[in-house]
């Protein structure tokens, strides 16, 4: 098991030799550690680079690093995060120190082979919410700081009817390739939102989906809206927060929907890895996007759930990401979603909708 105070057992704490018995160290220490430090490399699945520049610069300047502290951040997909870091994990090279990505098993999986680095952040504590709600944590190993979840989305100029229950998709109108999924067989948080999907709804109707002819985006919640935009489709079901941003850049205002069956709300949650070769860096990284200002930049930025707790959200975010409470959640025991669980339902997908 990874000890509590890793950076303090194995000497990663590089700014002065204490014993296992002292307390950890305060936050002045942590920062002139990480200046030190000189840098840090994040890996994300949801934050884009525009809103990661904000979040970096606010971070520097909270802490008073200096002008040459750099973060390396880069997003990719959910599946490509998860190759990298087991990749890294299994070489015992490791680039990566602190990643964010919704997937429960695969922290479990790190977790088990003593990957991740245990800090218990006092952030923490201001995520009772996230809790309540079933969303993934390990106390001391990772927290969910936002949600999301896979929607129906539309523009009314195009599509005016409310989608009130998943069954109102199998609408006539909608059939001939006028609805688009998100990349389900290819894994990640789509094959979870079909996991949790198929607790409300039963094959049947996902075997009279296939009959709509729907069509798959191209991994891209902005390749779902721009298919709505040119009436190529007329409901993109997609994640309901990246069409804030599109919103937002577009003027163009579309609208997000939550059947009454319920949608699987998916925690986007954050970890350092142990063997990280900035430790305290990372460290301070997290306790500052889990803060309340750096969830305000955040959710700003980026139009999550929030899930921090008395969080206020702007309204034009509330659009698309509404308050948990304002949700149908579908009830998730994450521990059970296993990889063959997850191959099971991605097996299942593939056989209704390549025929």
């Amino acid at each position: 098991m990874v000890p509590v105070l890793l950076f303090i057992t194995v000497s990663i704490f590089l700014t002065f030799s204490v014993s296992a018995a002292v307390a950890a160290p305060t936050q002045a220490e942590m920062v002139k550690a990480a200046a030190e430090e000189g840098s840090l490399y994040w890996l994300d699945s949801v934050v884009v680079p525009e809103s990661a520049k904000v979040l970096v610069e606010e971070f520097k300047k909270h802490y008073g690093l200096p002008d040459s502290f750099t973060v390396n951040h880069q997003r990719l997909s959910s599946g490509s995060l998860s190759t990298r870091v087991a990749e890294e994990v299994k070489a015992g090279k490791i680039t990566v120190d602190i990643f964010g990505t919704a997937q429960p098993a695969f922290f479990m999986d790190l977790k088990k082979a003593n990957a991740l680095l245990k800090y218990d952040s006092p952030e923490n504590v201001n995520y009772t919410r996230a809790r309540e709600v079933g969303l993934t944590y390990d106390p001391g190993y990772w927290q969910t700081a936002v949600a999301f979840a896979f929607a129906p989305i539309t523009y009314p100029k195009n599509y005016p009817k409310k989608i009130e229950s998943w069954y109102d998709l199998l609408d006539p109108q909608l059939k001939g390739k006028k609805i688009s999924f998100p990349v389900i067989a290819a894994g990640g948080g789509p094959l979870q939102a079909y996991v949790g999907w198929r607790k409300v709804l039963p094959k049947s109707f996902f075997e009279d989906m296939a009959k709509q002819e729907p069509t798959f985006d191209r991994g891209s919640s902005m390749d779902a809206t721009q298919r709505l935009l040119q009436k190529e489709s007329l409901v993109a079901i997609t994640a309901a927060f990246r069409i804030m941003q599109t919103a937002k850049q577009t003027g163009v205002d579309m609208l997000a929907h939550f059947p009454k069956e319920g949608v699987l709300v998916l925690g986007h949650a954050y970890a350092i890895l142990a063997k990280s070769a900035h430790p305290n860096a990372a460290m301070l990284f997290y306790d500052f996007l889990l803060s309340e200002k750096g969830m305000k930049i955040y959710i700003d930025q980026e139009g999550t759930i929030t899930v921090r707790d008395k969080m206020k959200v702007p309204d034009y975010v509330k659009r698309y990401s509404p308050a948990l409470e304002e949700i149908k959640a579908i009830p998730i025991d994450w521990p059970s979603i296993n990889r063959k669980v997850l191959k099971e339902h991605q097996n299942e997908f593939k056989e209704i909708f390549e025929r």
